[in-house]
């Protein structure tokens, strides 16, 4: 029988352990971003959701990749089911995260899709939020030419 602490009972383990993850996620959110893992239209919906804020006068959003990968996966689901749905926020964030936030829409521009999200106010308010600090963008073109778009915002503890 295996007998473990919990890491509760080891502060410099936990503390470790958390610092190893970040130094990976560093890591890992350099490389892919030296060899271009977002997409031009992914690059475009983090440029507007930012200008957005900028034009309100609040600070614009870092990219977090962990956001960036559940966003492009849920955007693939989406846009191969045809159907927009919400996913599960909290699945695959292993940040400490405060709030957490998403929006998913469709349509023929990355311009037409954040012209949506900013006209209705629930995706504005995620938009323009001042306590989130951090945003992955996801998007999937299907055969149509739709774009599937989805935002997801975090803000950490």
């Amino acid at each position: 029988m295996l007998n473990e602490t919990p890491e509760a009972a080891h502060p410099t383990k936990r503390r470790s352990t958390a610092k190893k993850a970040g130094v990976v996620a560093v890591l890992v959110a350099v490389v892919v971003m030296a060899l271009g893992a977002c997409s031009p239209e992914e690059d475009r919906g983090t440029d507007l959701v930012n200008q957005s804020r900028s034009s309100v006068g609040l600070g614009g959003l870092g990219t977090n990749i962990d956001l960036y990968f559940k966003a492009l996966n849920w955007s693939r689901k989406l846009a191969n089911d045809q159907a927009l749905s919400h996913s599960s926020l909290p699945d695959g964030n292993g940040y400490r995260w405060c709030r957490l936030g998403e929006n998913v829409g469709y349509g023929y521009s990355m311009d037409q899709v954040h012209q949506a999200f900013m006209n209705s106010a629930p995706h504005r308010a995620n938009i323009l939020d001042r306590s989130f600090q951090s945003i992955g963008v996801g998007v999937t073109r299907d055969g149509g030419g739709r774009y599937w778009v989805v935002q997801e915002f975090m803000q950490e503890c």
